[in-house]
């Protein structure tokens, strides 16, 4: 059921592997905080940047450089590229998990 999931979001080709793709400097980056984790390896993110939404992310939207899926836990906070996509909502991509420094 999962699998049928990430084929409608993803389309016929869904992504295999973590993110590798450098950040631009035209990324627009947001800060957000996971609120969601499945065992299937998706999850949702909130921002005061994107309000009143859910963010969604696949595990292979994590940058290469930061935590595995499962070491994510609620109310991590993550930076990451916010895309919308036409008929499905919001995306996070390019995501890294925030260190205590960086907070």
């Amino acid at each position: 059921m999962a699998e049928n999931a990430f084929a409608k979001f993803f389309g016929e080709n869904p992504p295999t592997k973590p993110d590798t793709t450098p950040d631009k400097p035209s990324d627009k980056r947001a800060i957000g905080k996971i609120i969601k984790l499945s065992e299937d390896g998706w999850g949702f993110i909130s921002s005061k940047d994107i309000k009143f939404t859910r963010i969604f992310f696949h595990w292979t939207s994590l940058k290469q450089d930061t935590l595995k899926f499962p070491e994510l836990k609620n109310g991590m906070k993550v930076e990451f590229t916010p895309v919308e996509v036409e008929n499905k909502g919001w995306r996070g991509i390019k995501i890294r998990v925030l260190t205590e420094e960086a907070k």
